[in-house]
């Protein structure tokens, strides 16, 4: 029996120099993992950046028509669009939720102006303010 110990004390010390190596290994693909999520992150918001900037036009176009549907009879017939004079500042919740929070999110799956517009419009129309100013 004794030739059998020297042999299962090399097994016993190559699998613990494996399990040594894997934990090793784990911890360097951990490592990889964060290091990647965090670059992804940096460049998605380099690339949403960049795609925002090439909107600005549409973006404020997109703001002044919602300016002038607040303002409009078969809009939302505020006098005074998204501003509010007894705020004496723009509707600034209105411009987060209508356009950034819908239109923009239309736009970036790939609807088209027209249908992202369209989809404000619903979005308006199903709140409590749209029904005080146009009830049945």
């Amino acid at each position: 029996m004794k030739p059998v110990t020297p042999v299962l004390f090399i097994a016993v010390v190559l699998l613990a120099g494996l399990a040594a190596w894997q934990y090793q290994r784990i911890g360097q693909l951990q490592d990889e993992i964060q290091y990647a999520q965090r670059t992804l992150v940096e460049q998605a918001g380099k690339l949403a950046t960049e795609r925002l900037q090439a909107r600005r036009g549409e973006l404020v176009g997109t703001m002044q028509w919602l300016h002038e549907f607040y303002a409009a009879a078969d809009g939302l017939a505020r006098p005074e669009g998204l501003w509010l004079s007894e705020h004496k500042k723009p509707d600034f919740e209105a411009l987060g939720a209508w356009v950034f929070d819908v239109y923009l999110t239309a736009r970036v799956k790939g609807t088209s102006d027209a249908d992202a517009r369209q989809a404000v419009v619903d979005a308006i129309k199903g709140t409590d303010e749209w029904r005080r100013r146009h009830p049945k």
